[in-house]
């Protein structure tokens, strides 16, 4: 039997994060099959309806667009919060979160 990569992202508990707001709050979303959507960071808000958010490309990471979202279409299409970059690259390392594989 093949033994599974271990993952080598580590998570950093030294601080707390905010969760009162949801800025600078990273996310994924995703397609109707589960699979990661899009990726980036919620940079702004727009009072307490709007979200400006910056997408990130899903596999190499690198910024791409940005868009101002409804932050109720953020809570009703379920999008998964991470609070640091480092968090959302663990759930994609330890496999909480499942990417196609490229060109699918």
């Amino acid at each position: 039997m093949e033994k599974k990569k271990q993952p080598t992202t580590k998570i950093s508990k030294s601080k707390s994060a905010d969760w009162t707001t949801l800025k600078g709050k990273f996310f994924h979303t995703f397609d109707q099959d589960g699979f990661v959507k899009d990726q980036g960071k919620i940079i702004d808000l727009v009072g307490e309806d709007i979200a400006i958010v910056l997408y990130f490309e899903v596999y190499v990471g690198t910024p791409t667009s940005h868009k101002a979202v409804w932050v109720s279409d953020i809570v009703d299409e379920g999008w998964m919060l991470y609070d640091s970059e480092e968090a959302m690259q663990a759930a994609y390392d330890l496999e909480f979160v499942k990417v196609k594989p490229a060109g699918k």
